[in-house]
């Protein structure tokens, strides 16, 4: 039922830790735990205007900065990779909106922005002079950051760091984002890490909160949009449209902003055109894996979806006949209709955890498959809140956890994580 599984060591113990120097007679390994650091604070490299946090520790300090120097470098690098991509977006969701749309109100004004930009195929060609110029001229830069994800890849495959620790770390960054308007420049952050002075901390506290404005109440629903996508959109999925998802997650923004909806009406019309630009965002991020082999795990899903089923209703069925069993103590044959449905469940569950073992090889095999393709920072911004697969991977752990053996109560725990 599931896809064959390939020869893979997952178990993780300190005998293997020594062997690749992650701890050494004297403690953790200091080199071991800046490129940790490293990897942590670089998850969004890219971005035009960075997320940042306060660093906690001297090391975290010193990683932290070593990395917004040298991203520093590549700040025009940066600028005109994310244009070059948004205009990409935008003659897509254009070409989308006229082959399947023509009459759709925001198509005149999307054309006409399309227009302005002069002769597409001259402004490309010197989108990529320059940014094949800027690569050059910091390449030491550039192949800083190639080399931090040659070493995440390596670090993941050795289990030294792992997805969880990632996602963690990644929300203490935006819980705690010292730029989370976008007014630093990657130079103004050096100088307040430098400095050591949190600059929210100069920042009067007010008992009654300003009112969010019209601007921050459409920046609240695209975010909220875009974090509904990240989270339930199944890239997997063999459908090509995640229509009844998009449709769930726009129901979900006016029930959580309705008296925003109330206090500035004119935002419905603006509304549609943030989804669109997400939609096409995405679209051209799942665009861009089309080209990547991967293993579709989202058949693996499909077949747990069906043991899963299959377990909850033998498991009906146990209770049904316990009650009987109760009622009749001596019956014999109801006592073997009990083994018959307890082995039955045995064998669903460990078909069950089978595909869970796969789920979450053949997620991380994918992983590096887009890291060889060029196409990891696509695939993370796809895969990494989806409910699904981060529920896998906390089950996997919890399964080897309890070496390899649960007990009803936490198949109940289980199952009901991978449903959330």
């Amino acid at each position: 039922m599931f896809i064959q599984p390939v020869s893979y060591n997952r178990h993780y113990n300190k005998q293997f830790a020594k062997q690749n120097n992650i701890i050494s007679k004297g403690g953790p390994n200091p080199e071991i735990l800046k490129n940790q650091l490293k990897i942590m604070l670089s998850q969004d490299i890219w971005a035009v205007k960075l997320p940042v946090k306060m660093p906690e520790t001297a090391l975290e300090k010193e990683a932290l900065l070593e990395i917004l120097n040298n991203r520093m470098k590549l700040d025009r690098f940066t600028r005109l990779n994310n244009t070059k991509a948004a205009l990409i977006a935008k003659i897509c969701h254009a070409n989308s909106l006229l082959e399947k749309d023509p009459e759709n109100n925001e198509l005149p004004e999307l054309l006409e922005e399309i227009k302005n930009k002069g002769n597409l195929e001259s402004v490309f060609k010197t989108l990529d002079k320059n940014i094949k110029l800027e690569a050059a001229k910091n390449k030491p830069a550039l192949d800083y950051f190639k080399n931090l994800e040659k070493l995440e890849d390596e670090y993941l495959q050795k289990k030294i760091i792992n997805p969880s620790r990632l996602n963690k770390f990644w929300f203490q960054i935006k819980k705690n984002n010292i730029n989370v308007d976008e007014k630093y420049s990657t130079e103004e952050l050096i100088e307040i890490i430098n400095s050591g002075e949190n600059p929210e901390i100069h920042q009067p506290a007010s008992l009654n909160p300003k009112p969010l404005s019209k601007k921050q109440v459409l920046d609240k629903i695209s975010e909220q949009y875009e974090q509904y996508l990240r989270e339930n959109v199944n890239i997997y999925d063999e459908r090509m449209t995640h229509y009844d998802d998009a449709q769930k997650a726009q129901q979900q923004i006016i029930k959580t902003n309705k008296e925003f909806f109330k206090k500035y009406p004119e935002i419905e019309k603006q509304v549609p055109k943030i989804y669109n630009y997400i939609e096409n965002k995405y679209r051209y991020k799942v665009d861009r894996l089309m080209d990547v082999d991967i293993f579709p795990i989202g058949e693996i899903w499909k077949d747990m979806d069906k043991v899963e089923s299959e377990m909850k209703q033998i498991k009906r069925e146990i209770n049904n006949i316990k009650a009987q069993i109760d009622k009749n103590p001596d019956n014999t044959t109801l006592k073997d209709q009990l083994y018959k449905k307890q082995d039955e469940l045995d064998e669903a569950r460990k078909e069950w955890l089978l595909g869970l073992e796969y789920s979450v090889k053949y997620e991380t095999e994918n992983r590096h498959r887009m890291a060889d393709k060029g196409r990891l920072a696509e695939y993370e911004y796809l895969t990494a809140e989806n409910k699904t697969i981060k529920n896998h991977k906390e089950v996997f752990k919890m399964f080897e956890n309890c070496n390899n053996k649960f007990s009803d109560e936490l198949w109940a725990k289980a199952l009901n994580q991978t449903t959330a």
